[in-house]
């Protein structure tokens, strides 16, 4: 009998939940030693665009913009991505990070991001928080 990898659920707010999807560098206030499959949240409440402009400037909020056309859900499951590495942000993370540079916060490298199928309502955290067999198995159902 093969044994299931496990996987952890992070939230993020919009519109940097979706831009996970689109080859985003996370960052966060804090290091992690885990590695492996993370379940992609979008929490219920997205940033505002005051909080955007203050944390990614006028310039990379257009280019947000012009990246996420589509509609950005809140309160779901969206992705599933496999957390690779953890470091200190460098300026040259700026771009891929969509924030400016903060030698305080940490990059949380993300490979293989994936779409859920059919994103489906998670109420999360801003830590790790766990998977029930239930949502396991809604991502393994809904996954590609």
């Amino acid at each position: 009998m093969d044994e299931i990898e496990p996987i952890k659920a992070l939230s993020w707010k919009q519109p940097y939940a979706s831009l996970m999807l689109k080859g985003k560098i996370e960052t966060r206030s804090w290091p992690t030693n885990y590695r492996g499959l993370v379940l992609i949240c979008a929490s219920k409440a997205p940033y505002s665009i005051k909080e955007i402009k203050s944390m990614s400037g006028d310039e990379t909020l257009i280019r947000i913009n012009d990246m996420l056309t589509g509609f950005c859900p809140n309160g779901v499951a969206i992705a599933v991505g496999r957390l690779v590495d953890c470091r200190k942000m460098r300026i040259e993370d700026e771009e891929k990070a969509f924030v400016k540079f903060n030698e305080e916060l940490y990059c949380h490298i993300y490979e293989d991001v994936r779409p859920i199928k059919t994103p489906f309502p998670y109420k999360g955290r801003q830590k790790w928080g766990k998977i029930t067999k239930e949502q396991l198995d809604l991502i393994n159902k809904t996954g590609e």
